[in-house]
């Protein structure tokens, strides 16, 4: 088992894969992605990331000249010739190669990568004793629903969740509004109802997020696709938050507050519990 990298066509190792510095994602960070979690090596929900691949490059008026299905078509043979069965494969597509320039031509051809690596290990008891979470201010741009690899606010509000020991960072806006984590969906289930933020621009449209919608309802669980606030938060039974590679992980913890009880709630297990069955599906 070997981690891999497919560039335009080109499979090697990490090592030995190398872009060009007129990259418009490297110089401008123009450009659009996917992580896509592999289970015994299915790939789960592959056609729901692939769509929002698609929505991602449409909306930065990138035509990608690639189908949904030579996309599959490419990871699926990366995966089989890297043999790892438990992996999150990356699907990144730069605008492509030109001189620094601000603007661009119609007629650039795009640069398709995927890699292929092991999952990190994420440790049993924050699923068992949940995590810490952080506020942030939220001034990010106003495209959050594009995938965009331009992730640098991202960064910075994780590296200083990172820094007061917390798992992740919740964007807080100037009313009060939570919109997202700096790498995840995050629901309050709060007189019994589950809430998560509408998929407008101020978030990503989740696809562990779907799921877990769609699992809730199962439960009979009522759902509230609506704004919440900070407080609302603080004052919820149970909080979590969803992506690709923790799939649903509990909060008991935010800034110096404690959620509910301060132990994972109920829903939380039982929505990780259906989800653990319904991922081994593929989709």
């Amino acid at each position: 088992m070997r981690e891999l990298v497919y560039l335009n066509g080109w499979v090697g190792s990490f090592d030995d894969a190398f872009i060009s510095v007129n990259d418009r994602g490297f110089n401008f960070g123009d450009g659009v992605y996917e992580v896509v979690r592999v289970y015994g090596g299915i790939p789960f929900a592959m056609g729901d990331h692939l769509e929002r691949l698609e929505f991602s490059a449409t909306a930065i008026k990138m035509e990608m000249p690639w189908s949904k299905e030579q996309l599959e078509m490419f990871t699926m043979d990366l995966l089989d010739k890297s043999k790892i069965k438990e992996a999150m494969v990356y699907l990144q597509v730069s605008r492509g190669t030109a001189h620094r320039n601000h603007t661009f031509s119609p007629d650039i051809k795009p640069n398709l990568l995927i890699t292929v690596r092991h999952v990190p290990e994420i440790s049993p008891s924050m699923y068992r004793e949940g995590v810490k979470i952080i506020s942030q201010p939220e001034f990010r741009w106003q495209m959050c629903h594009v995938k965009s690899i331009s992730l640098l606010a991202s960064v910075l509000a994780k590296q200083r969740a990172a820094d007061a020991g917390a798992a992740e960072a919740v964007f807080v806006m100037d009313d009060g509004t939570v919109t997202e984590c700096s790498a995840s969906n995050i629901f309050i289930y709060k007189d019994d109802a589950l809430f998560t933020h509408p998929a407008d621009n101020r978030i990503l449209k989740g696809v562990t997020r779907k799921y877990v919608l769609e699992i809730a309802r199962g439960l009979g669980i009522a759902i509230k696709v609506e704004p919440f606030s900070f407080s609302d938060m603080l004052g919820a039974a149970e909080v979590f938050f969803t992506s690709t590679i923790v799939e649903i992980m509990p909060v008991v913890k935010a800034d110096h507050h404690i959620i509910g009880n301060g132990k994972p709630g109920q829903l939380a297990g039982r929505i990780h519990d259906a989800f653990t069955s319904l991922r081994h599906t593929g989709i």
